[in-house]
């Protein structure tokens, strides 16, 4: 213990030691922050290797020089029981489209699609510069024909990203794996990009975690396999091995945990109750009942009745007629379905639910509608709307996270790490669903001119933009002005100059003076007809316009004001 006290103090006068060296410096860079800790022994890149281990050193799956998984769901078995269990192959196909939809560069501020950002975005003030849109732009084009075209090549002569986007979909939703190998040119780069068959896919056996990393790079790491023969080798630069669950399990050997194999008792009473079902039009009885005469009747005599009652109850006609009959005794058993079909119905609902909790979907994505009984499937209301959006956040986004992640640390930040790939338009507002969230703010704290800002349109002539569009705001700020020219000072913006409430500057008579006066007559008339109008299709004429009512009713208001305190109390009478 006495030498682990040594090393943590010593560790400690460091840490205080280059604590204090900067401490009289107002704003330290983080290079001057890490150039001090190097300089103090306390940034150095370490080269030492973990100790600990991270694979099972006797497994028996390394026969083959590769890792198998262990599990006794084999990639085929995988396979089958997504394709034969109807549920999952719903919800892997509902998860592939709407991933697809998001493949294409975003066009517009509501569509759905991708875009390369900045990496670093929490300067919300910090624009990409015209050579950053430049490049982005150009990723952008690289990633929607998966790679740089050659000359000669033409777009349909290889995969698409909505193509590449959809095969990673199904083998995450499978497999819980996806791999695509990196094609790279003469000076290293990626050239273009293609998406592997990820069930021939197999980590080699080597030891990554102890291995340098110059080396690493020369080793191979991964493996395709067919019919337990190696066909292709690839180095780390060559193939990007992506899994959504892993596992630190030891014996998980870098595998991820498929969402099928999480569900195999499921998936197996699922098929069980549906071949059940199913054997009822191959090897079960259609009929509803058995006629059973009682006693010994002669063959001839129940030949006879035989006739006579497929006489009596065959055919549309006879239908529910009841035969009379003569004889000692009749039994009747029924062979209907009874209330234990009920049972079966309510497992296999059970079984459903459970299966989509798993994959994160709702039931109602998939077109199964639980609820009251009578009730009829509505994905208009608010309620399924609700389930829907919470669907998406727990199942779809972070598929989706998982895509992205796969992407940047594999192509995006090889061509430049200061970018980001990122889906746009998951959480985008419908157009008018933003417009009535910004007409509700510049009511509130946003000034019409920064409204228009967010819509990209310029700001209102004159200063007319200046302005929060509430009453309240309106009293206090002229009751503001009002003091400001008793003090014999004024100010631009929305309390004067150029705003506004600019033209109400001047002296009180001119401000509050009589109804009859003629200049303010003639103004608020000039007012109306000379100022530029706002397009008819802006949100915010009919407000603006109620702006320019309070303006000339406060015009001609009495106001009071008196002092109470330390406020001042302004009465505005505005004549009824």
């Amino acid at each position: 213990m006495g030498l682990l006290d040594d090393m943590r103090e010593a560790t400690s006068a460091m840490v205080r030691a280059a604590t204090e060296r900067l401490a009289p410096q107002p704003d330290v860079s983080p290079d001057e922050m890490r150039k001090s800790l190097v300089k103090m022994g306390l940034a150095d890149p370490t080269d030492e290797k973990p100790r600990a281990l991270f694979h099972d050193p006797y497994s028996v799956y390394d026969w083959g020089g590769w890792r198998e998984r262990p599990s006794a769901l084999t990639y085929d078995t995988l396979r089958q029981m997504s394709s034969r269990n109807t549920v999952i192959a719903a919800i892997i196909q509902v998860r592939v489209n709407q991933v697809g939809q998001f493949a294409r560069p975003q066009q517009g501020r509501y569509d759905k699609g991708y875009k390369v950002v900045l990496r670093d975005r929490r300067d919300d003030k910090r624009s990409m510069s015209p050579e950053e849109q430049m490049q982005a732009a150009e990723i952008e084009r690289m990633l929607e024909t998966t790679g740089r075209l050659l000359p000669d090549e033409k777009p349909s002569s290889r995969d698409s990203f909505r193509t590449f986007m959809k095969k990673a979909t199904r083998d995450v939703l499978i497999y819980d794996q996806f791999c695509f190998e990196k094609i790279r040119d003469r000076k290293g780069r990626i050239s273009r990009f293609k998406a592997l068959p990820s069930e021939t896919i197999r980590p080699a056996v080597i030891d990554w975690e102890h291995t340098d990393a110059a080396l690493l790079h020369e080793s191979v790491t991964h493996v395709q396999v067919w019919e337990d023969t190696v066909m292709a080798e690839f180095s780390p630069d060559d193939i990007a091995w992506c899994v959504m669950n892993p596992r630190s399990d030891l014996r998980s050997n870098s595998f991820g945990y498929s969402f099928i194999e999480q569900l195999t008792n499921l998936i197996t009473s699922w098929l069980y109750g549906f071949e059940y079902n199913t054997r009822f039009f191959t090897q079960g009885s259609a009929i509803k009942g058995i006629l059973n005469v009682k006693g010994a009747i002669p063959d001839r005599q129940l030949k006879a009745f035989r006739r006579m009652w497929y006489s009596m109850v065959t055919g549309v006609q006879n239908s529910w007629r009841t035969p009379i009959l003569n004889s000692d005794d009749l039994q009747w058993i029924p062979m209907h379905s009874t209330n234990r079909e009920m049972e079966y119905s309510a497992w296999m609902d059970w079984l459903t639910k459970l299966t989509c909790a798993v994959f994160g979907i709702d039931p109602v994505e998939i077109n199964f509608q639980f609820g009251n009984t009578g009730q009829t499937s509505s994905l208009n209301t608010s309620d399924n709307e609700k389930a829907l959006t919470e669907s998406k956040d727990k199942g779809l986004r972070p598929l989706m996270e998982h895509l992205s992640d796969c992407i940047n640390s594999h192509i995006i930040w090889e061509i430049n790490p200061d970018f980001e790939f990122v889906f746009a338009g998951l959480d985008a507002k419908s157009e008018q669903s933003e417009r009535d969230g910004l007409i509700a703010e510049v009511g509130k704290f946003m000034l019409v001119d920064e409204v228009r800002a967010v819509l990209d349109k310029e700001p209102l002539p004159n200063g007319l933009g200046q302005v929060i569009l509430d009453p309240t705001w309106l009293q206090f700020a002229q009751g503001k002005e009002e003091g400001g020219d008793e003090e014999g000072e004024g100010e631009d913006g929305p309390l004067g100059g150029d705003g506004p409430m600019g033209e109400l500057e001047g002296d009180e008579d001119d401000q509050f003076g009589d109804e009859d006066d003629s200049e303010d007559e003639d103004y608020s008339d000039d007012e109306d007809q000379d100022q530029d109008a706002p397009e008819e299709d802006d949100p915010f004429a009919k407000a603006l316009s109620s702006v320019h009512y309070y303006q000339n009713l406060l015009r001609k208001a009495e106001v009071k004001r008196q002092v109470i305190g330390d406020r001042q109390v302004i009465e505005i009478d505005i004549g009824g």
